[in-house]
């Protein structure tokens, strides 16, 4: 009785002033943002509705609307969110901003992680991974690993020296602070050089280089071997 009286006191506030700050377990506030919001008793939380936004730090989600959802302790613990799309802003250990999309977003609170379904989009710099599912993982304040499920998860990112990859498998777990994108069955990476396969592939965005194992299968393009004769000629 007193959770339902609080969230419809929330719902009020919401729809008076489209902002509520509440506590949450760890030393940062939650900042809600929302149009309107009311309390829904099938589902045990306050429903959020137009221009939802939640704030924590340096994350963001905003979508079209969504549940907030209250722990024994009557602070909110979780956001399910939907939107078209929802979206995600956070940044990871080096400070770099990374921005996601999907047509659902569930953010919990307690451990920071955003789990994405949905038409995911990843985007990182130049780094851009498409799945239909994937979570983004933190460690002491900031997120650390992203991990994305599809049938296959596509990645594509373009070197400094202009040159486009890609590649596509059942598994893509992106290593923010190893710069490194793994690739988890069914692995294929295309770059000018050619072609590699395999069933566990890792990419290194720094170096460009790739490693596997799992039958590893390669297929040099003749013009980019030539290409690289004739730079060392020219060098000579």
């Amino acid at each position: 009785m007193y959770r339902a009286l609080s969230s419809l006191l929330f719902a009020i506030a919401l729809t008076a002033t489209t902002l509520i700050a509440a506590e949450s377990p760890g030393d940062e506030p939650i900042d809600i943002r929302a149009d309107s919001g009311r309390f829904d008793g099938g589902q045990g939380a306050t429903r959020l509705s137009g221009n939802v936004l939640i704030a924590r730090g340096e994350t963001e989600v905003s979508a079209d609307e969504g549940f907030a959802f209250q722990g024994d302790d009557r602070s909110y613990e979780r956001f399910e969110l939907e939107g078209d799309p929802a979206t995600w802003r956070a940044v990871d250990e080096e400070g770099v901003e990374i921005h996601g999309q999907a047509g659902r977003i569930v953010y919990e609170v307690a451990n920071n992680r955003a789990t994405l379904s949905g038409g995911v989009r990843i985007e990182r710099g130049e780094l851009v991974v498409q799945a239909d599912s994937g979570q983004a993982l933190q460690a002491e304040g900031r997120y650390e690993r992203i991990e994305l499920d599809g049938t296959p998860a596509r990645w594509s990112t373009v070197t400094e020296e202009g040159r486009r990859v890609e590649g596509e498998s059942d598994r893509i777990i992106h290593d923010l602070l190893a710069e490194q994108v793994v690739m988890v069955g069914n692995a294929r990476v295309r770059e000018p050089r050619g072609s590699f396969s395999g069933q566990r592939l890792l990419y290194d965005l720094r170096t460009q280089a790739t490693e596997g194992e799992g039958g590893i299968h390669m297929i040099i393009d003749p013009e980019a071997i030539d290409e690289r004769a004739n730079d060392g000629q020219q060098d000579r």
